[in-house]
């Protein structure tokens, strides 16, 4: 099992007015981007995007190709050499490669700008990811279309199953911003099963955020905790208001209906010393647990044992960044 830290995927739908007639609609305008965080156990996850799609309650969905992608023709270094990527019965790259692990922080991949859309609820979005495993999504000299690279140089097919990855609910509003955030846990969504063939991504571990709504935790964490075994073990873990109230017990990743809500590496600091960081954290309150077992949580097993070194309780999150240190 490799346990994978936070991918995000971004999208910013900017609403503005529309026509004054009555028969028209106000439109709003639909921009959409990529970021990550770093992944030590794997070298590159390239994901083949093929069509989004956003789905109104009320209304028809709307969809977008690649002839609709910025920057259709970038690979992000994922084609196989001596490979191209194919062209659709239009003349369009069939697919857009997305390296999930190249856009660390705040930087991020722009896959859609100013596309015109209707305000108001949308039941779904729709990012069509083309499955590895599948004989007809694979190059020529055999590899496949969306593929997780190793540290060892191996190339497994990573599965999407029914070849899409369904985001939640949201609203466009009318008249200004709307910007938002797909995040993504990869520790908790990419698993690689127990047959070891081809990574899996599930939609546990995805969360679609209101940006305006968000903040992003950092600090620091003292480098004698959890005896000083902390890098590529030691995890901050986040749990929201889902956790039964006097409940002293923290539940593992695998336990989403009792808090559970997100986590984040320790890694060592530029400069020294420990720190974590997590983005696109909803606003609200948190209880913290520094966990130091945090690599031995299998997202497929519940009731891992956590080895919980310090819990900070009711701890506030607000815009733009909130610091809590392990002390």
């Amino acid at each position: 099992m490799k346990h994978l830290p936070l991918i995000a995927l971004t999208a910013l739908l900017t609403a503005c007015g529309g026509g004054s007639d009555d028969n028209s609609q106000q439109n709003a305008e639909m921009s959409l981007a990529f970021s990550d965080a770093p992944v030590d156990s794997v070298s590159k996850v390239c994901i083949a995007v093929s069509n989004i799609s956003i789905h109104p309650v009320s209304g028809s969905e709307l969809a977008w190709t690649t002839a609709s992608f910025l920057t259709s023709a970038q690979d992000d270094g994922c084609t196989p050499t001596g490979e191209i990527i194919p062209l659709d019965a239009s003349g369009h790259p069939l697919f857009t490669y997305i390296d999930l692990l190249k856009y660390p922080g705040s930087s991020s991949r722009p896959l859609l700008a100013s596309q015109s859309v209707v305000p108001g609820d949308y039941s779904q979005m729709r990012l069509r990811i083309l499955d590895g495993r599948d004989a007809g999504n694979q190059f020529p000299d055999g590899t496949p279309y969306s593929y997780v690279l190793q540290d060892d140089s191996v190339i497994k097919p990573l599965e999407v199953p029914s070849n899409e990855l369904k985001l939640d609910a949201f609203t466009i509003a009318a008249n200004g911003l709307s910007a938002f955030t797909t995040e993504f846990d990869l520790r908790h969504s990419m698993v690689l099963p127990g047959h070891e063939e081809h990574y899996k991504l599930k939609p546990r571990g995805v969360r679609l955020v209101n940006n305006t709504e968000v903040a992003t935790v950092r600090g620091t964490v003292a480098a004698g905790l959890c005896g000083g075994q902390l890098t590529d073990k030691a995890f901050v873990y986040f749990y929201d208001e889902l956790r039964p109230v006097g409940d002293d017990a923290y539940p593992d990743m695998a336990d989403l209906d009792n808090g559970f809500y997100a986590s984040a590496p320790v890694v060592p600091l530029t400069g020294g010393g420990y720190g974590y960081e997590l983005g696109f954290v909803n606003l609200g309150s948190y209880d913290m647990v520094l966990v130091c077992n945090g690599d031995e949580d299998d997202p497929e097993l519940a009731n891992d044992p956590l080895q919980l070194e310090q819990v900070l309780k009711a701890q506030p999150v607000t815009a733009p960044t909130t610091s809590i240190n392990f002390q």
